[in-house]
């Protein structure tokens, strides 16, 4: 992210109340997570993922990033989930960075 748009997102983002940050974060972190989409609707998932993954393009940053710009704003007791154990969908993530995608091994 370039400085401007640091700033755009720092606006942003204090503008919003906390109880708002947390429901982003709760949702981005799922996001993030791989969330299984089997669980829910998947046309709302789909649509929710491209409304952040939007605001994220309008700020010049990944969904990654914006999950952390908000957790940086809020208090360690409220980002919850901490403790969850990582999804399938993070261990196969963790696995192809250390070893590379087996399809281009």
């Amino acid at each position: 992210m370039d400085e401007r748009q640091d700033r755009a997102l720092d606006a942003w983002l204090a503008g919003l109340p906390a109880e708002s940050l947390q429901r982003y974060f709760l949702l981005l972190d799922e996001l993030c997570r791989g969330l299984d989409v089997s669980k829910h609707e998947q046309f709302g998932f789909l649509r929710l993922r491209a409304e952040f993954e939007t605001s994220g393009e309008i700020f010049g940053c990944t969904l990654e990033q914006l999950r952390d710009r908000v957790a940086r704003r809020l208090p360690e007791r409220l980002r919850g989930n901490a403790e969850q154990p990582r999804t399938a969908l993070e261990r196969l993530r963790e696995r192809v960075q250390a070893k590379g995608h087996p399809d281009f091994r």
